[in-house]
C-alpha cells in the first residue's frame, strides 16, 4: 500500500512540474513523497460517500476582542451550533494578489495560522464540521476586475500563478488533513483560470489529493462558471456559489421567488446530470435590502437601498423551499455569520442574518431531519 501511495505521488509531482511545492524529480519526489507535519506518509483517499451540510460561512473579525481566538468568538460558534443548528461552517483565509495579470499570490496572515487552528479546534469541540475554503482578494482592481477574470500575458506567467496559486492552496491542504477537517476547497470564482486552464487545475488537484485525504470540492461562481467547469468529474462536489437572481423586480411575493428559485434548480440539475455528482451551495445569501432577491451578489456598498428584512427572510424561505428535497443536493452554507454577535441587527442591510427575521427562518429549517439516506455516516 505504501508502494502504490509513493507512484500515485510521483505521478501527481512529476506532472505538476517542479516548484517549491512540487519536486521535479523522482529523487525529490522520493525524499518528499507528501508527508504531513509529523513525518507519516499522507493516508491514500478513499470514496466517501456524500453527506449533507447544514452550513454557514464563519467570517472572521481582526480585533483582539472579535478575532477567532476571542471569547466573542467562542460565543458566536456556541450560538451556531446551539441556536442556528448548524452542523457545519466554512472557514475562510484570504490570499491576495497584487492584480488581475499579477502572478503573485500572497498569503499567511488573515488570518493567522494560529487562529485558523484555534477556530477549527473550537468547532470541532462544539461538534461543528469545517470546510476550509481559501479565497483570494485583489489588491487593485477596477470596477469590472475580480478574481473571476484573472488574466495573465503569457504562458510563462501562467505557470507562475499556479505555482504562487498552488503553493497557497497547498499550505491550507496540509492544515486540513492535520487538523481532520471534514471537506477542503481548491478554488473559489476563478473563473476564467478554471474554463480555460483545466490541465493545470487537474493537476493541481492531484497534487491536493497527495496531501489531503478527505473529499474536495470547487466553488464555481454562479454566472458563467458552474456550467462551463471541465473538471468536475476530479472533484467530490459540484460547488456552486449561488448568488442567482430570483426576481425580476424589488420586493417580490414568494410566488414570485418560488417561481425564480424553481428556474435556477432546474438548471442547476442539467449540470448536475451531466457531471454526475452532488451539488452544495458553497456559498448563498442575500442582503436585508430591497432588491436583493434581484441582484444578490452585490457587495454592500456606502449607499444601499432601504433596508428590508422581510426580503432577506423570503428569500431563506424560497431556498430552502426549492432545494432542501432535491435527490442530488447536500446542503449549504450562507453567507455570512460574524466571529461577533453584535453584528447584524433590523437596522442592518449586511448580508448577514443575525438577529433579523432570517435568522429565525434559517434556525427552523437546520432543526428539520433530513433523509435517511443522506445522513452523516456518524449520525
Amino acid at each position: 500500500m505504501r508502494l502504490l501511495a509513493l507512484l500515485m505521488v510521483l505521478h501527481g509531482t512529476l506532472i505538476a512540474g517542479g516548484g517549491d511545492e512540487g519536486p521535479a524529480t523522482v529523487q525529490q519526489a522520493i525524499s518528499d513523497h507528501s508527508q504531513v507535519s509529523d513525518g507519516r506518509l499522507a493516508p491514500l483517499r478513499e470514496t466517501q460517500p456524500p453527506v449533507w451540510q447544514k452550513g454557514i460561512t464563519y467570517t472572521h473579525l481582526y480585533h483582539h476582542s472579535n478575532n477567532l481566538l476571542s471569547r466573542r468568538s467562542r460565543l458566536s460558534l456556541e450560538h451556531v451550533r446551539g441556536q442556528l443548528h448548524a452542523e457545519w461552517i466554512a472557514l475562510n483565509p484570504f490570499a491576495y494578489q497584487p492584480a488581475i495579470n499579477d502572478p503573485s499570490v500572497f498569503y499567511g496572515d488573515d488570518p493567522p495560522d494560529a487562529h485558523l487552528v484555534h477556530a477549527i479546534e473550537e468547532a470541532r469541540r462544539l461538534g461543528l464540521k469545517v470546510m476550509l475554503k481559501p479565497h483570494v482578494w485583489l489588491r487593485r482592481a477596477n470596477a469590472d476586475e475580480w478574481r473571476g477574470v484573472i488574466d495573465m500575458d503569457t504562458e510563462a506567467e501562467w505557470q507562475a500563478w499556479f505555482t504562487s496559486y498552488g503553493k497557497f492552496i497547498l499550505h491550507y491542504a496540509a492544515m486540513a488533513e492535520r487538523e481532520h477537517v471534514a471537506l477542503f476547497c481548491v478554488g473559489v470564482e476563478l473563473s476564467r483560470t478554471a474554463i480555460e486552464r483545466e490541465a493545470d487545475w487537474r493537476s493541481l488537484i492531484d497534487q491536493v489529493r497527495e496531501r489531503y485525504s478527505g473529499p474536495i470540492v470547487y466553488a464555481a461562481n454562479w454566472w458563467e462558471g458552474y456550467d462551463r467547469v471541465p473538471f468536475w468529474d476530479a472533484v467530490d462536489y459540484i460547488g456552486i456559489n449561488a448568488f442567482f437572481p430570483l426576481a425580476d423586480s424589488a420586493d417580490p411575493s414568494l410566488a414570485e421567488l418560488r417561481s425564480g428559485a424553481k428556474e435556477v434548480a432546474d438548471g442547476i440539475e442539467v449540470v448536475q446530470r451531466a457531471g454526475d455528482k452532488p451539488v452544495i451551495f458553497t456559498e448563498v445569501g442575500f442582503k436585508s435590502v430591497t432588491g436583493t432577491s434581484v441582484r444578490p451578489w452585490e457587495w454592500p456598498r456606502r449607499f444601499e437601498p432601504a433596508v428590508n428584512v422581510e426580503e432577506q427572510s423570503r428569500c431563506y424561505q424560497v431556498i430552502f423551499e426549492t432545494f432542501w428535497s432535491k435527490p442530488w443536493f447536500y446542503g449549504l452554507y450562507w453567507w455570512k455569520w460574524y466571529s461577533d454577535l453584535d453584528r447584524g441587527g433590523i437596522s442592518d442591510g449586511d448580508f448577514t442574518p443575525r438577529r433579523k427575521p432570517a435568522e429565525h427562518v434559517l434556525s427552523e429549517w437546520y432543526r428539520k431531519p433530513v433523509r435517511s439516506d443522506r445522513m452523516n455516516p456518524a449520525q
